[in-house]
């Protein structure tokens, strides 16, 4: 046992001394064998200092997401810039938003890979959800939300990107989304909401308790903002955005009400014939009437009497003739199949059409016969709220309000107790 001690010693002190003749006659090799200056100092830490800096050095650091409490975004400067880098949500990011920062480290993540990954989720969720919605089966009640809906998919691709991409206030601060972005997503995807118009997955509780839109990963991270506050910065610009002016649709020029019109001025045309119009002259128009509308069925009945052999001599003539006209009418110059293959091949064959005619041309069929664009623009409103909200990111067509019904609940009894019975005035002096 003294023997093995003895061992370990002579071969820590020899460690010691080898590591001692290091420090004494190789300085300069970095790592342990940098030792103190001849004058005491520390050694030069010229070697650590890093070589490439990030493009957004010296910018304003921020939270993504808003809340999160990880700094690892800095806020674009303006608008612009981050629409130059970006393309999925480009239509919808009109702000200072916090974006993730070039790192030299990871160069290959950036505002532009983020904005393509939100895409590709996008594209999964709707496909995914697309599918479920259209296999009808007897045996599972699916609710449809994005089917035949464009409003949903602009809402998803609102929070998405909202959500995301959050917005810069003017102390530089991510801010969360707006609790009415959360009630327009379930408002536009056909979501059941409350007895007070609003929805419950939305509310504080529900959020904090399964996250935001029942995603089941509550953090600080998963919260909803009102919008109560306008940035300084921007306030002078959303008050350029005023508000829609919605134009209601006047009732006499709809279908319905054509129709309406159409028949009361029968009526009135009618009435007037019968009132007017003397006995005998409405005796004459009726007898021409019924002539005019039985003279087909007279010259009908004056037909030779045709048999089955001379009707289907007759249909052969027919088609006889069609064919030759046909044929005839192919034969023009440029009607031919490649020809007209070739001309209509750039208009949605793909990325390999060409507006020339070759020999290598080749008919590529339409991707769709029928094509709906499920992208709405932002109203005037959700500009307005988007740029000037200092205390939350998004907007919405609506603010979050109680529904229509709801409030016409309440005018109508509110009308009801104006309407009552009230109590005779006190007379003031007596009537002589």
């Amino acid at each position: 046992m003294m023997r093995g001690t003895s061992q370990l010693q002579l071969r820590f002190q020899a460690w010691v001394f080898v590591l001692c003749l290091g420090e004494r006659f190789l300085p300069g090799l970095g790592g342990i064998f940098d030792g103190e200056e001849p004058n005491g100092l520390a050694g030069g830490l010229e070697t650590l200092r890093p070589l490439n800096w990030s493009v957004y050095l010296g910018r304003s650091e921020c939270e993504i997401p808003a809340r999160s409490g990880r700094i690892n975004g800095v806020c674009m400067e303006s608008e612009q810039e981050l629409g130059s880098q970006i393309s999925f949500c480009k239509d919808v990011v009109k702000y200072r938003a916090c974006v993730p920062a070039t790192q030299p480290l990871w160069p290959h993540w950036n505002a532009t890979k983020k904005d393509a990954l939100l895409a590709h989720l996008f594209k999964e969720i709707v496909e995914a959800r697309l599918a479920k919605e259209m296999n009808v089966t007897a045996d599972i009640f699916v609710e449809l939300h994005l089917l035949s809906n464009p409003g949903c998919f602009t809402a998803l691709r609102n929070a998405l990107c909202w959500y995301n991409f959050p917005k810069c206030n003017d102390q530089n601060v991510s801010l969360p989304l707006c609790q009415s972005s959360c009630e327009q997503y379930y408002g536009k995807c056909l979501h059941k909401a409350g007895a007070d118009g609003l929805y419950e997955a939305c509310s504080a509780p529900a959020v904090a308790g399964t996250g935001l839109f029942k995603s089941e990963a509550p953090g600080r991270d998963q919260i909803l903002a009102p919008d109560n506050e306008t940035c300084e910065s921007t306030g002078e610009l959303a008050k350029t955005y005023l508000e829609d002016v919605v134009q209601q649709e006047i009732w006499l020029l709809t279908p319905s009400g054509m129709a309406m019109m159409a028949f009361v001025a029968l009526l009135i045309f009618g009435v007037a014939y019968c009132l007017l119009v003397p006995y005998g002259l409405r005796a004459y128009v009726q007898w021409g009437t019924r002539q005019l509308l039985l003279q087909p069925v007279k010259l009908f009945r004056k037909l030779p009497p045709i048999n089955g052999r001379n009707v289907l001599l007759l249909f052969g003539v027919l088609f006889l003739i069609f064919i030759v006209v046909g044929v005839i009418w192919r034969q023009r110059p440029g009607m031919s199949l490649s020809d007209r293959f070739g001309r209509k091949l750039a208009e949605d064959a793909g990325p390999n059409a060409t507006t020339e005619i070759t020999d290598e041309s080749v008919f590529i069929p339409k991707a769709a016969n029928y094509k709906a664009s499920v992208s709405q623009p932002l109203t005037k409103r959700q500009m307005r709220q988007l740029i000037g909200s200092c205390s939350c990111t998004g907007s919405s067509w609506r603010k979050s309000e109680p529904s229509s019904a709801v409030l016409a609940v309440a005018t109508s009894v509110g009308l009801l107790a104006s309407w009552g019975p009230s109590r005779p005035p006190t007379p003031t002096s007596q009537t002589r």
